[in-house]
């Protein structure tokens, strides 16, 4: 993460140019630059601001301020200053700390950064010039009135596009590439992990719904609670922390476990429940707030409970449970707006409740119920040869209501029941050594089933869910790579729940509603992992 701290041209020279006849008080306006490693930031942080006559050391002048929930976008970030009467005319030097939103310690950057002729310019008597000598009110000019990417073109213009000398940035590994390019390490400092409570969903509360990450929005649809199954839905900027209603016009018929995929440009929603098992869809295209129906002409027979994955190309659906237990499906290609049935012919044995993933070429099933009997196999599906191939026996207990993340190289199975028993263990498969290992159960979270996960990249992260009885608010994140766990902070974790939904948005969990008991809930909360940031500054 990079704090540009020169980037005061932009946001003073508005400062300078809102003047009234009577002059202007003593706020500016202050916009910086943040880099995640060698990426523009895009989230929520909070910065502080301290004012010092001294470019090191002792000597702050006025109070810090606290900019709690700071929005940035594609790396840049507006704030409103206000030191009071500070610049007499000597130097001043501006110290700025930043944290994740939410995160316990502030990382106090080095080295102060000084600031320039233009935040004296605290009063004015009037503009003449190329305003043709009128007057502009105080506060008459605001972000609103500024054409898209005039702020960022008017950094460029000034040079203040790069890195300028003196900066710092802050990695989240060991980047010998900003050393190659010559940039020194100066340090290091640990950011807690944190829970912070987000706008909450103005959906009704739910659960035995949906939720997808776009690249910038989370979209949930459908669920129900205890009395009432929805067809409506809702899309979620985390950076902006904001709600966007989803049109109901064309929209999908009510119901509930259903499942949804990305397609990269649109949502697919397919099956579910609602009074009896449903074959009908829709694709929703969130840049036209649309709707278009799934053809039902080819369609698999209506079910619930089933396993869906996105191929690239195509969608497939696999098991569930209908007029009975199904152990069939198809592939949807929205493009085509056609679906092509899956070969039967080696298939794992009809199940729902089952897991499945996609591995770039292959979709691997898992686990699940039919009856009485908690499976512990399951199978590759290949699309292009439209074939199954059993995986290997590895002897741990069937089960239902588990959870299953690809890596990247690996599935990784953990938690669930099989009715009588909960579960706090789970496997690996690789399958190009087509071998299954443990995860590593130590440090493990508690046993639990109907729970949530997702990858990070670099870990799995298990949180909430149900265990005899007792709804859970905890978690871990795994490490495969290191074979460990790590506790999660449940300091600001939402209440204990199972059946909720979770995405990764590529820096932050966003955990969405759930059930308790009697409950159902719509609030929104998001956790960020606690990690190591590094140090660098370019000279």
């Amino acid at each position: 993460m990079e704090l540009k701290l020169k980037t005061l041209a932009s946001g003073a020279l508005l400062s300078a140019l809102c003047l009234s006849a009577h002059g202007q008080g003593t706020a500016f306006t202050y916009q910086g630059r943040l880099s995640d490693g060698t990426n523009p930031a895009n989230g929520i942080y909070d910065l502080t601001f301290s004012l010092f006559n001294a470019s090191s050391g002792a000597g702050q002048v006025g109070n810090t301020f606290t900019n709690s929930t700071t929005p940035v976008s594609n790396g840049l970030f507006t704030v409103t200053l206000d030191f009071g009467n500070e610049f007499p005319g000597a130097n001043r030097w501006l110290e700025i700390g930043v944290r994740t939103n939410g995160g316990i310690a502030f990382a106090q950057l080095a080295p102060r950064q000084p600031f320039a002729a233009t935040p004296y310019a605290i009063t004015a008597g009037a503009i003449t010039g190329p305003i043709n000598g009128s007057q502009i009110a105080s506060g008459s000019i605001t972000s609103s009135n500024l054409a898209p990417g005039a702020t960022a073109a008017n950094l460029a213009s000034a040079g203040q596009s790069g890195v300028p000398s003196g900066a710092l940035v802050l990695s989240a590994t060991e980047n010998t590439a900003l050393v190659n390019a010559g940039y020194n390490r100066i340090g290091a400092t640990a950011i807690a992990d944190a829970w912070l409570q987000r706008n909450s969903s103005p959906l009704a509360a739910r659960f035995n719904y949906t939720a997808v990450w776009t690249g910038s929005e989370e979209i949930v649809w459908g669920g129900n609670d205890t009395t009432t199954t929805f067809n409506d839905g809702a899309r979620y900027n985390p950076a902006r922390n904001i709600w966007t209603a989803m049109a109901t016009n064309g929209a999908p018929g009510a119901r509930r476990s259903h499942t949804a995929v990305w397609t990269g440009t649109e949502l697919i929603i397919w099956g579910g429940f609602n009074g009896s098992s449903l074959n009908d869809g829709g694709r929703y295209n969130p840049v036209s707030d649309s709707w278009t129906p799934v053809t039902t002409n080819g369609a698999p027979s209506a079910r619930n409970n089933h396993t869906a994955v996105w191929t690239g190309s195509e969608m497939i659906v696999w098991g569930g449970l209908g007029s009975g237990y199904l152990n069939d499906g198809a592939r949807y290609n929205p493009a085509a707006n056609t679906w092509t049935p899956l070969t039967t012919n080696q298939a794992p044995s009809a199940r729902r409740f089952h897991t499945a993933v996609w591995t770039g070429s292959e979709m691997i099933v898992w686990g699940g119920v039919s009856n009485v009997i908690y499976y512990a196999d399951g199978a590759l599906y290949n699309p292009a040869a439209d074939s199954w191939a059993a995986l290997p026996d590895f002897g741990l207990n069937g089960r239902k209501s588990h959870t299953a993340i690809w890596s990247g190289t690996e599935m990784i199975i953990w938690g669930g029941d099989n009715g009588s028993n909960i579960f706090n263990d789970g496997i690996q498969y690789n399958p190009v050594e087509d071998a299954w290992m443990l995860v590593n159960d130590m440090g493990s979270p508690a046993a639990r089933s109907s729970h949530t996960a997702v990858w990070t990249g670099a870990e799995m992260i298990v949180w909430g869910g149900s265990s005899n009885g007792n709804n859970l608010n905890d978690g871990g994140r795994y490490d495969p790579a290191a074979y460990t766990w790590k506790t999660m902070s449940v300091s600001g974790a939402p209440p204990a729940r199972f059946l909720p939904a979770a995405v990764w948005s590529g820096s932050e969990m966003l955990v969405l509603g759930g059930f308790a008991g009697f409950m159902s809930y719509n609030d929104n909360f998001s956790y960020t992992p606690g990690r190591v940031m590094y140090l660098y500054q370019r000279p």
